[in-house]
C-alpha cells in the first residue's frame, strides 16, 4: 500500500522517466520473463499514474481558461 501511495504522489516527470527506464528493460536482451512480468505491471501502474496527472492537469487548464474568460477586461481611459 505504501508503494502505491509513493507512486501517486510521485511527479509526472518522475513516473515519466522511470517508465522509460522500463521500457529500455523490456527492450533489452537480459530479461527474464519473471522479470518481465513484473516491469510490466509496474509499467501499466505507471502508465495510469502519468494519464491521471495530465488529466488533471487538463481538467486546470480548463478551469483557468474559463475563469479567465468569465473576467471582464474594460478598456480605461487615464
Amino acid at each position: 500500500m505504501a508503494q502505491k501511495k509513493a507512486k501517486s504522489e510521485s511527479t509526472f516527470e518522475d513516473s515519466f522517466s522511470r517508465l522509460e527506464k522500463i521500457l529500455e528493460q523490456l527492450e533489452g536482451d537480459d530479461c527474464t520473463l519473471e522479470d518481465t512480468i513484473k516491469l510490466y505491471e509496474e509499467g501499466l501502474g505507471l502508465t495510469k499514474v502519468c494519464y491521471d496527472k495530465l488529466n488533471n492537469a487538463e481538467l486546470r487548464i480548463k478551469e483557468i481558461n474559463k475563469a479567465a474568460k468569465s473576467t471582464e477586461i474594460k478598456d480605461y481611459k487615464a
